[in-house]
């Protein structure tokens, strides 16, 4: 198979491409971790290291409200683990595999369980890592294969390295040590300490012997079975245990694995009974296969026409959709609602909290691929979870939707870090109510609109209340926003009236108008139909310089510069304005001052800030659809190619941003939060959507009779933009095919020349 680098090259060529290699930023191998997770807590590989690194006593980073500091970022979940994996003993060869450099990391069939490689001599060994779903608490297995390659059969002992820290933890990502205590059997094993809560380590198949000595890992490596202490109590103890998996034949594998559990309660007999559960007659080699098959029957179709890279791309994000929703059971009290929330990035990116902006995008992607269920669960957490703080900045009205984000236990968070003012932005109310109703249109449930929420609400009346009744008290008499902190979140001592809360706001009222119409709400779709329209209007009558350029905000276009904002690119794909309309032909020109040196475009003009002045992947992928949309596909084609090109070197997973400073790095090398679950994975998802002419409809309210049929089952026939004529294309994705085979040359025209592309726009740059 080609490399990456091979191929854009071929193509290059093929094209008549006159860029060379030299020429071309090419896709950066920059991102050294890999994370599982399954709703109930993450954990963390690193490559580097080739051992899990970080093991979340919580999926979320926050847990809580700090009651000593209410206007802080809260309570932060503990790291609970400094290492963890596997050692080998292939005859008398002791290998601790922590301690050696694989051969090959990556997530099998893009799923979330971790695969790292190891040879030794004749023997490979393969170590996977996941976090189960179905098993409805905070657990990773681990398994080992050792795979005898040789020609004659070796005896072979497995160990495993569970390195705990469950001391006190004043700086919770690095908990201390201090007042452990471990305890170990051949079936199970447990160690606590001050910083609360039990680990318990479940080996699968039992252990031969376990220890928790000072000169335990010693052993291992002196190429001895495991003696000494199973009972330990005092600072840093560590767990090991041993099992010895037998003589493995030439061209023969064997297994083993052990769960390692979570309780923060403490109850390490439940937490053994469930896994045991959700275990059952499994060994370690058929509990794999179990697992990886749960992931395959999950999958839904790919958007037509995907190269190999894309649909590799595609199911790694739906993956990355997946993990990154939170599935602690909801409680009222003891408070913990976060059931269904969506984190704006996984670990060990920082921004794993529950934003309201990012989430909207997942869930957007989320119902047009065709997972109603989780749609549906991340709908119904912003309705059964705690806002209305904030409401004295909002004119007192009362409010459902939060105004930034939120802490773990399902309270509204403002957002201060560390600045003097909240984080108070209303564009996340629209862009809910843009959320609601493309589930509502993808899955056909028209009947959640009359469910009701934890409190006994009709789900529709609260919508229409508490979220599109508040957004409307906060409307400029000219239909506009109010000024806000928006998605940039500059803080409310720096609030301005801002184009992207606007349009966040036309589309919301919008897509109101749709969800009227279902419930029989014509009022209420007549209303919502004329504030949306006024929203828009206020765009095309405030926001444009004399060149028809749309502002990023009012204040900086009547400041005359520094206007030009990567996030006015919604205006045209929500088709608020369309995509040909002159105001965007303008709009989309000024974008070369939002230019990087990597290609793509960075968010704002006029911040020498290197969050800033980096390369957004959200704005990359919108751009990519403003762009198609505007006919011109060679600039589509290059960004959406620049991105894919970029993942495929890097898991398949989507970062936040792309280095643009040669002094913070490799231009192009991933920076920010990674991976991105909204930002990231949910918009390349429905970029590809798009790019198939898979469109969600987007009328406000005046269609009477398009299909409720499914995510690629509904498209505009019609020109794109038009109210009239959605009609059905019929499923023709395919399911996921993450396994090799296929000719990444397949898909598109427009996908083979992205590849070209990439190569003539994106020159080195040196400062």
């Amino acid at each position: 198979m080609q490399t990456t680098r091979s191929r854009l090259i071929a193509i290059a060529l093929l094209l008549g491409v006159g860029a060379t290699p030299s020429q071309a930023v090419e896709p950066v191998a920059s991102f050294d971790y890999l994370v599982t997770g399954n709703g109930l807590g993450f954990q963390v590989f690193d490559k580097n290291a080739n051992a899990i690194k970080q093991f979340l006593e919580r999926p979320y980073r926050f847990m809580r409200p700090n009651p000593t500091n209410p206007d802080g970022e809260g309570i932060v979940r503990r790291n609970l683990v400094f290492d963890s994996y596997f050692g080998v003993r292939i005859g008398s060869q002791p290998t601790w595999l922590g301690k050696s450099t694989p051969s090959s990391v990556a997530y099998v069939d893009q799923t979330n369980v971790i695969e790292s490689v190891v040879t030794i001599g004749n023997v490979t060994t393969h170590s996977y890592y996941f976090a189960p779903y179905g098993y409805d608490g905070n657990a990773m297995v681990m398994l080992i294969r050792v795979e005898n390659k040789g020609s004659s059969a070796v005896d072979a002992q497995a160990f495993a390295l569970a390195n705990f820290h469950m001391g006190s933890a004043p700086v919770p990502d690095t908990p201390g040590t201090n007042g452990e205590s471990v305890q170990l059997a051949a079936d199970v094993g447990t160690e606590t300490g001050p910083g609360g809560g039990v680990m318990v380590y479940l080996p699968i198949g039992g252990a031969d012997h376990e220890s928790c000595a000072s000169d335990a890992f010693t052993q291992v490596q002196n190429g001895q079975d495991l003696s000494g202490e199973t009972n330990c109590s005092g600072d840093d103890k560590v767990a090991i245990l041993q099992k010895g998996v037998g003589s493995v034949p030439a061209g023969g594998s064997a297994w083993w694995g052990v769960g390692v559990l979570f309780d923060a309660d403490g109850q390490s007999a439940l937490a053994r009974a469930a896994f045991e559960s959700w275990l059952g007659s499994d060994d370690a080699s058929t509990l794999l296969d179990r697992v990886l098959g749960e992931w395959s029957s999950w999958r839904k179709p790919v958007a037509p026409g995907l190269s190999q890279d894309e649909a590799r791309i595609w199911c790694q994000a739906e993956a990355v959709l997946r993990m990154g929703q939170v599935l602690e059971p909801y409680s009222a009290s003891p408070k913990h609602k976060a059931h269904g929330m969506i984190l704006a990035s996984l670990p060990p990116g920082g921004w794993h909290s529950g934003w309201v902006r990012d989430a909207a995008y997942a869930i957007v992607a989320l119902s047009r691929s065709g997972h109603y269920d989780e749609a549906r669960w991340a709908l119904d957490f912003f309705l059964d979870a705690e806002a209305g703080k904030y409401g004295s900045y909002l004119g007192d009205v009362n409010y459902r939707i939060s105004t930034v984000r939120y802490f773990g236990d399902g309270e509204e968070e403002a957002d201060y870090s560390g600045q003097t003012t909240r984080n108070i932005e209303i564009d996340g109310w629209g862009l809910f109510l843009w959320a609601a109703r493309t589930y509502v249109d993808a899955s056909g449930d028209t009947g959640w609109l009359d469910e009701t929420t934890q409190a006994g609400e009709r789900k529709y009346d609260v919508i229409k209340n508490e979220v599109a009744e508040a957004l409307a008290s906060n409307l400029e008499p000219n239909g506009m926003a109010i000024a806000d902190a928006s998605i940039w979140e500059v803080h409310w001592g720096n609030r301005q009236h801002f184009l992207y809360t606007t349009a966040a706001t036309a589309r919301g009222f919008c897509d109101m108008a749709a969800m009227a119409r279902r419930v029989g709400d014509d009022t209420g779709r007549t209303r919502y139909q004329s504030l949306s329209e006024n929203a828009v209007t206020a765009m095309r009558g405030s926001f444009i310089d004399q060149r028809n350029v749309l502002a990023g905000s009012l204040e900086r276009l009547a400041q005359g510069s520094n206007y030009i904002d990567g996030a006015s690119v919604e205006a045209f794909t929500w088709n608020l304005i369309p995509a040909t309309d002159p105001i965007a032909t303008a709009t989309l020109g000024a974008f070369s001052n939002l230019q990087t040196p990597a290609g793509g475009y960075k968010r704002v003009e006029g911040s020498n800030d290197q969050y800033d002045t980096d390369e957004w992947i959200l704005i990359d992928l919108r751009a990519s659809d403003a762009w198609r949309r505007a006919g011109n596909p060679a600039k589509a084609d290059a960004l959406l190619g620049w991105v894919t090109a970029q993942a495929s070197v890097n898991h398949y997973l989507v970062p936040e941003l792309y280095n643009t400073r040669t002094q913070s790095g490799t231009i192009g090398a991933y920076s920010g939060s990674i991976p991105m679950v909204g930002y990231g994975a949910g918009a390349y998802i429905v970029t590809m959507l798009h790019r198939a002419q898979l469109f969600e409809p987007d009328d406000c309210g005046t269609v009477e009779s398009y299909p409720d049929a499914g995510p690629i089952d509904y498209v505009d026939a019609a020109p794109y933009g038009s109210d009239g004529g959605f009609g059905a294309s019929g499923r023709t994705g395919t399911a996921c095919v993450c396994d090799g085979s296929g000719d990444p040359a397949d898909g598109f025209a427009a996908g083979l020349l992205a590849l070209a592309v990439v190569l003539l726009l994106r020159r080195r740059t040196t400062r």
